[in-house]
This record gives C-alpha cells, structure tokens and sequence, in this order.
C-alpha cells in the first residue's frame, strides 16, 4: 500500500501538472469577439456584468435577477462567493458557457438557439454556472490571485472529477427553476435504453464515453450520482465533501476519501447504487411498445436517423449520424440507403424539405475572429444536385420551405435576443419580417400547414413553454395549450390536426390537438421516447423511436392509431430527485439598489495580474523543458497578455530573464517579446581547425511576431489560412574570450515569413485523420539589413490525406523541401525519416513520408480505476530522403501500433501510447531494427 500510494502521487503530480492551465485553456475558448462590438457594464458589489451594447435590455432585467441566482448557487455550501465578472459573448452563437480562473470569470454565449427546452433557456445556464462560481470558492476559494489563480484551477480540476461538479450543476439548475435537465425525459433516454436492454456499462465507461457505444456522458451519470446522495444521504452531505476536500488539498484520492467519510461509499460505489436503484424503478415499470421500425437501419455501431420526411418520390430522408461518418442526409428506398448531401456543422440535427429542394441551418464564423459566428440557411437542388447559401452572417434557425418552392420561413433571433418569423424569398434572397415576440420569448421550429396560411411553433416564455399559431395573412396569434413546463418539440400539421411531441409521465410521446373537437389526445405509449414527428403522403406520421443504439425511424397510422384523452401535465415533476418538491420560479427584480450601466474598455483589465506559472508555455510541451517562474496577466475579453519571468537552463547553467506583451484585439495578433540569457558557444582554436574552445556570453534579444490566422467552415469542409511574420534583435556582451574574431556582437533584424493554407474535410469520430486534406506551407528566411551576415532559407512542407480502403481508414502523404545558404547554410527544420538519427546522413534537401492508419479495435477495457482503454489503432510508413537525388527504395520503413486511453477515471486529457518498430534501410546503419515508443495528451 506504501508503494502504491507514492506512485498515485507522482501520477496525480504529473496529471496536476499537465492539467494547470493547460487543460482549461482547452476547454475554455480563448477566441476573439470582433473589434467592432461596443462594450458596456454593469456594477453591483457582488458581480460585474459585461455585454455588447446591443444587449442592454436583456442585461438589465438580468441584473435584477442575478443576485438571487448567485444566492441560490452557493446558499447549500455556506458560501458567499467572491465578486465575480460575467461576459455575455451575444455575438457567439453557439450555445455554452465556463466559469474559470487566471483570469477569474464567467463567460456565456448567450443566444438562444434552435433547440428546444423545458424552461427559460439563458436563465437557466447562468444559474448552472453559478453553481461552478460557488464550487470554486468552497474548495480553493482561499488561493486567488494575483498569484495563485492558476494554482486554485488546476486543484479544483484535479481534486472535484468533472462528473461531480458538473452532476450537482445539473441539480442545481433543476432544483431553481420550473425545468432544468433533471426534468427532461429525452435527456435520460441513452440511461434508460442502456439499463432497461441489459447494457449496465461500467462506470469508467459512462462518464468517460465509448466509440461504439452510445454512453449516457459525465453529465447524466453525474447528476444521477448526485441525485441519489440528495435521495439517501441529504442535499447537506455536498458542504461536508467540499469542506473536507478543502482541508486536505495536497492529499491523494481527495475526493474519493471525503466521499467515502461522509456518505459510506466510494465514486464506484455510488456509481453501481445510483444505477442499481434506477434500474429497479425502470424495469418495475418496463412494457415493451416501442413498435416496429422501418427497415436498413442495423449499421455496425450505433447510428441516429433523425427527422424522416418524404416527399412525392415516397422515399424516406433522414439526417444520419454515425461514429463513422459525417453527418449527412440519407435517401431509403427500401433495403437501399443512399447519400444524398454532406452537411457542415449544426447546432442541432435539422432539415426539411419539399419535392424539389433540401433547406437546412449550418453554422458559419468570422475567419478572423472566433468569437463572431453566424447561422446561415443552405439550399438544395434536387435537379442540379448543387447547393447554394439563402443567407449570409445571418442568424436564422430551423428553416422550412412551402411546397411551391417559392418561399423559405425561419426563425431569426437578434443581438438582444428578441425572436421573429422571418419570410425568404427563394428566387432573390430578400428578407420580410412576419412577427416578433417582443417580450423576450423564444420561438423555435415552425411548421406550415397545408395551404400555406398558418404557422406552428413553439414558445419558451417566463410563463413556461407552449404552442403557438400565427396566420400568416393578419398576423394574428393564438396560444394552443394551457402554458406548462413541458419540453415541447416539433408541432406538424396533419389532416386531422396538430401532432407534436409532449412528455407523459415517464417518456416522451406523441401528441394529437384534434381539429374536430379541439381535445388533446396521446397516440403513443413509448417508454423510451418518440420523437421528430413529420406527415407522409398517406397521412401517417413518420417519427423516430429511441432505443439503445440511437434514434430510429418508424411510422404510425393516423387513422388506425388508438388514442387516449388527455389533459397536458402541467407539472413536469424532477425525475430521479426526490427532494426537489416543487417548481421554482425566479423573482423578477431582488436588487434594492439601482443598477446603472456605463461603456466597458478591455483595456480597464490590461494589467489584470493572477497567476505564477513554473512552466514558459503553459506546459503545452515538455521538450527542453527550463525550471522557472513567471507572472501572468490576461484581460477578460482575451485579447492581451502580459508575462514576466525567468528561467534556469539546467544544461548550460545559464540564467534568462524575460517579458513578453501579447495584444490580438484586431486582424494582426501581435506579440512582443524580450529577453536577457546567457549563452554558451564555441570557436575553433587557431593553427588547430580540430579543436574547439567552449566560451560565454550574454545577450539582448528582442523579437516581434505579427499573425494574420483565418479559419472558416464551408459546408463538410474546414478552411485555415493565413501569414506569419517575425523578426528579432540580438545584442550580445560580456564574452569570456576577447581573443575571438569576427564574433557577432549583434544580429540586427532577420525576417521570417510564412504563407500556410489547409482545406481539409470534418472529422467523423472515428477517424483518425480527416479522410480527404490538402495542407502547403511555405517559410522564407533572410537578413537583409545586416552588413556580416547573408543568407537566406526557403522551405516548402506539404500534407495530403485521402480515404483509405475501409471506413476510417487513411492513407497520408507528406512532402518537404528545404534549400539554405550562408547563415542558414546547417538549418535542418524538415520532419525527418524514422530512425533517421541511427544512421549516418547525407544533407537532407527533401523528405516523403508515406503512411496508412487504421483502427483496430474499440474495447472500452477499464483497468481498474488506473486506466481505461478506448482504442487501438495501428499504422504502416515508408519513409524516403533526397527524392530524385536516391534511388526510390525508402531510407526506413515499418510498422506502428497506438493505444488511446484515460487516466484515473479523468474525462480530459485524452492520452496516447505509441510504440513503432522501424527497418533502416541505410548501409550505415548501426542496428537495422530501432524501436521507438511515444507519449501524447490532447484535448
């Protein structure tokens, strides 16, 4: 047990170390909002507010809110958190948000978008994320800045598993709302489908994942976990497990000790009890009318067809997710499944269509700057088989198109949130506004009904959730149901009257709003959920069932169909929780005081200083690594840093001294950089050319670097551009050896370049590489300002990708060329054969790297809690140098096999161990077989 425990400590030391800022620099988005976006704030002694100016209305009626939900966040813990900053990035609009330190803060993206929910959706994320404010300053709220802030964010991160702290998140934002996750039946689904058909996955697998398996996420599992200590042990035992942890924060297992001290189990444990104690419930009440599906949809792993429709064809279309595949929509024709279209990123899964176009929503950004981003409306062309954008740095939602072609109709919501129907004409683009809800509602995922003269949606309002229609000549409105707090979802028009998809007592199903007597009727039993309900030719209605392996596609007869009077549950109840009795209704207004706002300078946080740091780069590598200290300052808008250090080489035994200012505001990222190091280097002796004489100095350097990076999504593709620019200024002094001639005192002004483009296709989630890439940089080096020194370098590095002979499967090529003189007449910057320092080498002028990668095996092995295994992968490489000067033979080819794995149950960082056996194909070589083994972490 001595032996085990000091090996847990180095590896939780390592994994502190790697995890710092590192990993929440990952997971945080460190993008940039757009120049252009005017910034105000809101002051009250307890939280700074901070939003582009077009937000104002929804910053101040947030304000008068915030105050409560920071008290509801941190009341349980017997905290009062510090005053906090929080960021609204309304610009942003994919739906998110992080709490963080170095630097301390919130920051929300805060548009609504087109997914549904069973509450005010902005509302309830800023109370999530409360919640993290509140864990923060109860475990580590005693090391803040301006020195320790990173210090306290990585023992938050090492210390709280992320299925604790983001389970009781869940629970909070459930427990003070009239919604929240914990009352949303289609959340639990992947749970419950996995329990009720015997796939009780082990705990390192649910909060980890799978790539074969659909897997219910850290979340879930987390907020069941969390459940069943409020159902057994009482909300008090999470105080008690953060009050111990607190004390004890250089202590191994930290949280595993303090859950097992307060509750009588450990995260295993209560892993295996949570399950165990829902699969009773589930099981007791467990009938099977899930019905038949239709048929082709047993792919190898598991798949999602969402939203079938057809169209006069009498073919079914579906958008098909797969581990496998980028998304894309499919065409069914029977046993036959074809590939219609690739789609680029969504927000949420959504298409419709007609007898002549496919219209869908993908997400586009700014090139520049992240944090701009837009949702565009995509048109396709049954007869050309061409696609074409309606819309351009729009933010329109779930489009839906008339059966005459003619016109588009979608939601937009604007920069201060206020939704609208909006009309696009097909034939020129132009843009009408229908109707907005000027209270601030959310409306999501309109329908049209036959004739083109009504509109269904939905709305999310402080009332709770609803059905709307709108008719489309007058503009008048009515409300379809009594409001409540279901999770409502896609309201189609039938002949008989409006289907949707409501939440009955324990899952979703399908609901009839009769057109003959105005009554509401259920038409489905499911268990596990019936969802996406669109209309087929014949009347019946297409929709997709849940089951373990993903969302099917199935069919129900309108008119054959038994139906059940009902009465809309007004009151969704929590659904594991017992504890939460009620549903909470946030007050309007709880600040006494008046809240004024006034404009907001990211420069008011340019010397914003909260951290000491050990490591140069944030530990992003560990070659070369130099011991050292350094001072860290960033604004809360991401577009400066400040850092002051100094570091030992151990090697050398020299010291340096720096300061570096990094500003990235506007198009140019711009970094300036100082440095004093010494340095050691050495001469020839005179009269004796094979003799060398070791000597030092001191040296000024000075660097200046410009980035002009450009990133774009385009449909199924990803684009990345740009122009990197650098020079620098040596100042050298104090050498130890007067005697040296033409020694250079100083190197003034070398220029270096560098033109990149990359155009590579979406990733699927199996692939290892993308399955088609076309990547070319070019680097240009020289000095022309310096009167002793001439030179110049050119390089020129390339990396192809093409599809492989199965799915996943890739083969890569890569092509590097270089040519120096005079200075850089030794510069050696290619990627070089394997085994390339076995043997002895001619200069190398060129390189072509040839491989083939390919999965081997998913087996998702937990090795105890140490480890667990999610895939191995393996691949094969010829290597060759100095083509057209050799012959083709490769100078060293091979074989490799790679592991990717987990450790101590952490969802990030994702590791890797490679090892690889390489033949040197070279009569120089000392050994001809040279194994090698490698050691990765990415995010």
């Amino acid at each position: 047990m001595k032996y085990k425990n000091i090996f847990i400590s180095i590896l939780t030391v390592l994994l502190l170390t790697i995890n710092t800022s590192n990993l929440f620099s990952q997971i945080f988005d460190y993008d940039q909002p757009s120049p252009k976006v005017k910034w105000r704030q809101i002051n009250s002694p307890n939280f700074q507010l901070i939003y582009p100016q077009e937000f104002e209305r929804s910053a101040s009626l947030l304000a008068q809110q915030i105050q409560t939900m920071l008290d509801n966040a941190s009341k349980d813990l017997k905290i009062k958190p510090k005053k906090i900053s929080i960021i609204f990035q309304e610009n942003h609009i994919e739906q998110n948000g992080f709490v963080q330190l170095a630097p301390r803060k919130v920051e929300l993206y805060s548009t609504p978008g087109p997914a549904t929910d069973n509450t005010a959706w902005l509302t309830n994320l800023i109370q999530h994320e409360l919640r993290h404010v509140a864990q923060f300053d109860k475990l580590t709220g005693k090391i803040k800045g301006p020195f320790f802030e990173q210090l306290a964010l990585a023992l938050y991160g090492i210390h709280l598993p992320a299925w604790y702290f983001e389970g009781d998140a869940v629970d909070i934002e459930t427990r003070f709302s009239n919604g929240g996750r914990g009352r949303s039946n289609d959340w639990f689904s992947p749970l419950k489908a996995n329990l009720l058909s015997g796939r009780n996955y082990s705990f390192s697998k649910n909060i980890i994942g799978s790539f074969k398996d659909i897997t219910p996420s850290y979340y879930l599992t987390g907020y069941v976990m969390n459940a069943y200590l409020n159902n057994t042990k009482g909300e008090a035992v999470k105080e008690q497990i953060l009050k111990d942890m607190s004390r004890h924060l250089l202590r191994p297992f930290n949280f595993n000790l303090a859950l097992k001290k307060h509750t009588g189990l450990y995260s295993r444990q209560l892993h295996q009890h949570s399950m165990d104690s829902l699969n009773k419930v589930w099981q007791t009440s467990w009938k099977n009318q899930e019905g038949e599906l239709l048929a082709n949809q047993n792919d190898r792993y598991f798949s999602n067809y969402f939203l079938p429709q057809t169209n006069a064809s009498n073919l079914i279309y579906a958008l098909k997710e797969s581990p496998q595949r980028i998304d894309e929509i499919v065409e069914m024709d029977g046993e036959k499944q074809k590939s219609i279209l690739k789609l680029g990123y969504q927000l949420r899964p959504y298409f419709n269509i007609n007898n002549n176009y496919i219209v869908w929503d993908e997400i586009r950004r700014d090139a520049r700057f992240g944090k701009q981003t837009y949702n565009i409306i995509r048109i396709f062309d049954f007869k050309t088989k061409k696609s074409q954008d309606l819309s351009k740095n729009s933010r329109f939602y779930s489009p839906i198109i008339d059966v005459n072609s003619q016109n588009v109709y979608a939601v937009h919501v604007n920069e201060n949130n206020v939704s609208s129907l909006v009309k696009i004409e097909i034939s020129t683009k132009s843009v009408s506004e229908i109707i907005n809800l000027a209270d601030g509602s959310q409306l999501l995922q309109p329908s049209l009904n036959a004739d083109h003269t009504k509109i269904a949606a939905i709305v999310i309002g402080e009332k709770g959730n609803n059905l709307i229609e709108i008719d489309l000549q007058t503009k008048a409105t009515r409300w379809l149901l009594p409001w409540s707090n279901q999770e409502l979802e896609r309201p189609v028009y039938s002949e008989k009257g409006i289907v949707f998809k409501g939440q009955s007592t324990d899952a979703d199903n399908l609901f009839l709003l009769d057109n003959s007597d105005n009554q509401l009727y259920q038409i489905s039993q499911s268990q596990l959920g019936f969802r996406n309900p669109s209309i087929g030719n014949q009347g019946e209605i297409l929709y997709n069932s849940y089951r373990f392996n993903g969302y099917k596609m199935a069919k129900l007869d309108l008119n054959t169909v038994e139906k059940s009077r009902i009465s809309l549950q007004e009151y969704v109840p929590t659904l594991v929780d017992s504890t939460v009795k009620e549903p909470y209704f946030l007050p309007e207004s709880t600040e006494n005081i008046a809240l004024s706002s006034k404009k907001y300078s990211p420069w008011s946080h340019f010397l914003n200083f909260h951290s000491l740091s050990i490591s140069a780069n944030n530990f992003e590598s560990f070659d070369n690594y130099k011991p050292g200290i350094f001072w860290i300052a960033n604004d809360l808008l991401n577009t400066s840093q400040i850092k002051i250090g100094y570091e030992y080489d151990l090697e050398r035994e020299k010291s340096t001294y720096s300061a570096e200012i990094s500003y990235q505001r506007y198009f140019p990222k711009l970094t300036f950089a100082y440095k004093n190091r010494g340095m050691i280097g050495q001469a020839k002796v005179a009269n004796k050319p094979n003799e060398t004489v070791n000597f030092d100095y001191r040296e000024h350097v000075y660097t200046l670097d410009l980035q002009l990076p450009f990133q774009k999504y385009r449909g199924k593709d990803l684009y990345s551009y740009g122009l990197n620019f650098g020079t620098s200024y040596q100042k050298r002094y104090d050498l130890s050896l007067n005697t040296i001639r033409s020694f250079q005192y100083e190197i003034a002004f070398p220029l270096n370049y560098q033109v990149y483009f990359n155009r590579n296709q979406r990733r699927s989630t199996m692939d290892l590489v993308p399955r088609w890439g076309q990547n070319i940089s070019f680097i240009y080096r020289h000095v022309p300002f310096s009167n002793n020194m001439n030179g110049q370098y050119f390089s020129l590095r390339s990396n192809f990708y093409f599809p492989g002979f199965y799915a996943n499967h890739a083969f890569q090529a890569r092509f590097s060329w270089q040519h120096g003189d005079g200075r850089y007449l030794a510069s050696n910057e290619l990627p070089m054969v394997g085994g390339w320092a076995h043997f002895k080498s001619e200069k190398v002028d060129n390189t072509l790297l040839l491989n083939y990668r390919f999965p081997i095996a998913y087996p998702d092995w937990s090795i105890g809690p140490l480890a667990y295994v999610k895939r191995l992968h393996g691949y094969l490489f010829s290597d060759h140098q100095n083509v057209g000067k050799n012959n083709l033979a490769p100078a060293s080819y091979g074989v490799g096999l790679s592991v990717d794995f987990n450790l101590l149950r952490y969802k990030l960082p994702d590791f890797g161990f490679g090892s690889k056996l390489s033949y040197i194909n070279h009569p120089s070589a000392r050994g001809k077989v040279v194994p090698s083994f490698s050691f990765n972490y990415s995010y």
